[in-house]
């Protein structure tokens, strides 16, 4: 046996000592501590436990079974998230500790342990600290299951507190995993805002009309999915985007991709105050930037002025209308449904539109009118 791990105990508020003290008594007896030992030994712990709370805002403490040579000893690591230790409260000679100080206690702790090493600075405190017993037991795997048992038996004797524990690791692991996930988040809206500026650099350079006409859909595209990503970023909750300045900012790239040449061609943006989750805000903003790409491209030949409008009315719980429409040449008689079109642009529309349940109707006579209605979302 060199380090197993048993039990930690979060601690928070000072009702965690109390569990902190139970733990360590359930410990300390089955390393067979004398009363004497036992008492110094619990004492340690408890005063690490309430400097981790007063002085380092938030920690925890876990126990283990370790060896000192050879023999088997109590390891305790306690952990916080405070702004560390000054060096005169750790120093031998140094002055005594005050009773708000962060070091109370530590010199006591220091003569108590058998091992004890401390790691501190800005970002914590880190101690690391054993206890060894008169009478040490030798090191065995029976011990280790001894241990096991009796802290077993100690959660049985006060569910609350071990569910209270439980509940309140499950919190941090959530915590943890929002925490990442925004991260990710952020990361994925860096790349994407440095992708689309390689593509505006890119366009620049392009001297054939078919690659700037590819690299300017492109452009629009990802800016649609670099806005969702800075949103989500922004948002109270990371999962909600706010739909109004999302498709703002995709008229806005859009009108700045398609500038140039000789069509000024407007867009407005009309849409109701909507929080939508991500995945369904990033398909409409999607959806909204392939029919302004259409639009450049098809509503206004032969023309110098145009404009698009984008309207949203609705809820998520009662449906949501999109309608993207234009003041262009509209659809000649005899022209191929735009909606039937095997262009990558349409393709993508037809499926967002089918992964959502919505329907899709187009409207050629004054100017292009398409209108998708989302079902209501439970």
């Amino acid at each position: 046996m060199n380090t197993a791990k048993l039990t930690t105990v979060t601690l928070e508020k000072s009702a965690d000592v109390a569990r902190l003290r139970d733990v360590a008594m359930t410990l300390t007896n089955v390393l067979k501590f004398g009363a004497f030992e036992r008492t110094r030994t619990v004492t340690a712990v408890v005063e690490l436990g309430r400097n981790a709370i007063e002085h380092g805002q938030k920690g925890r403490a876990t126990f283990s079974l370790t060896e000192v040579d050879g023999k088997s000893a109590l390891g305790l690591l306690v952990t916080d998230q405070g702004r560390g230790i000054p060096k005169e409260s750790l120093a031998p000679g140094g002055p005594p500790a005050s009773s708000t100080g962060m070091g109370l206690g530590l010199r006591g702790v220091q003569r108590i342990a058998t091992r004890f090493d401390v790691d501190t600075g800005q970002e914590g405190t880190r101690i690391a600290a054993a206890f060894l017993p008169a009478a040490a037991l030798p090191a065995s795997p029976q011990l280790i299951d001894q241990a096991t048992g009796a802290l077993t038996e100690l959660s049985a004797k006060d569910p609350t507190a071990a569910l209270s524990e439980q509940n309140r690791e499950l919190a941090e692991s959530i915590a943890d995993r929002d925490l990442l996930m925004q991260e990710l988040h952020h990361r994925t809206g860096n790349n994407l805002a440095l992708i689309v500026a390689l593509i505006r650099m890119s366009k620049s350079q392009a001297e054939q009309d078919e690659t700037q006409q590819v690299l300017t859909e492109l452009e629009v595209r990802v800016g649609s999915l670099a806005k969702a990503h800075e949103l989500m970023q922004r948002g109270a909750d990371a999962g909600q985007v706010d739909l109004a300045e999302m498709l703002d900012e995709v008229a806005k790239t859009s009108e700045r991709a398609f500038s140039g040449g000789g069509l000024s061609a407007s867009i407005e943006v009309s849409c109701d105050e909507l929080q939508l989750d991500s995945k369904f805000a990033i398909d409409i903003g999607l959806i909204v930037g392939e029919l302004i790409t259409n639009a450049f491209k098809h509503a206004f030949v032969g023309r110098e002025q145009g404009l698009i409008l984008v309207e949203v009315t609705g809820d998520p719980m009662q449906g949501i209308a999109l309608l993207v429409s234009d003041n262009g040449v509209g659809l000649p008689t005899g022209a191929e449904r735009p909606e039937r079109s095997n262009s990558l642009g349409w393709r993508m529309i037809r499926t967002l539109t089918f992964q959502h349940d919505a329907t899709l109707t187009v409207d050629g006579a004054d100017g292009l009118r398409v209108r998708i209605r989302f079902p209501a979302r439970s």
